[in-house]
């Protein structure tokens, strides 16, 4: 597909966050390898002297949409989550915020790109992929700590804690490559009934998993 130029914004941040978006929705269609300085340049708008004028170069672009990435991961689910004392809570907190955060990003053609793009991992440079694994680390400790409170309360089924942890991110992850705006399912339905489908799986029969 081919993107539509952009006008400049004045502010920076913004112009950043827009270089981040376009240049995650190209890599997620062409593949890291296949990506060139050009390609974002051209999909922005502005020169390729003007992208270095924001990135130093493609791996260090690519660093910076995934911390861009898990950037607002925390502000939209980490911190909302660690505020919370009570792990049944916290847990709805978590897959309803990041259903969110998943669904308000993507694109007509049904993928959140800043999202995806996560999975180029592999291309980062050993010290810059070190940082993303620890920041990803935490979440999973996080997820994987709630419910291991869950379990020491008798709410959560007779489960692995890891292997939930997992399957419910993994589950909540496809979500960038399914869900479509503009498809017969609105974003707020979808939160409700993955968070539904998440806390009916994890939760006895006792527990409350109703989404609210």
């Amino acid at each position: 597909m081919k993107l539509q130029k952009r006008q400049a914004r004045p502010n920076g941040e913004d112009r950043l966050a827009e270089i981040y978006k376009i240049a995650a929705q190209i890599i997620c269609e062409k593949g890291f390898d296949a990506t060139s300085m050009n390609d974002i340049a051209d999909a922005v708008g502005i020169t390729k002297a003007g992208i270095y004028h924001y990135i130093p170069g493609k791996k260090e672009l690519l660093f910076e949409i995934m911390n861009y990435g898990m950037d607002k991961l925390d502000r939209a689910v980490i911190a909302p989550a660690r505020a919370i004392t009570d792990p049944e809570e916290r847990l709805r907190s978590i897959i309803a915020n990041h259903c969110r955060l998943l669904t308000g990003g993507s694109t007509p053609q049904g993928h959140n790109p800043v999202s995806i793009v996560n999975d180029e991992v592999a291309a980062l440079t050993p010290a810059h992929r070190r940082k993303i694994v620890q920041r990803k680390r935490a979440y999973v400790d996080l997820v994987r700590k709630t419910l291991r409170q869950l379990k020491d309360d008798g709410k959560l089924k007779d489960v692995d804690v890891t292997v939930a942890a997992f399957s419910l991110l993994g589950m909540m992850l496809w979500l960038s490559r399914w869900f479509r705006p503009d498809g017969r399912l609105q974003r707020d339905q979808v939160v409700e009934e993955v968070t539904k489908v998440a806390l009916g799986g994890l939760l006895r029969p006792s527990a409350r998993f109703v989404a609210r």
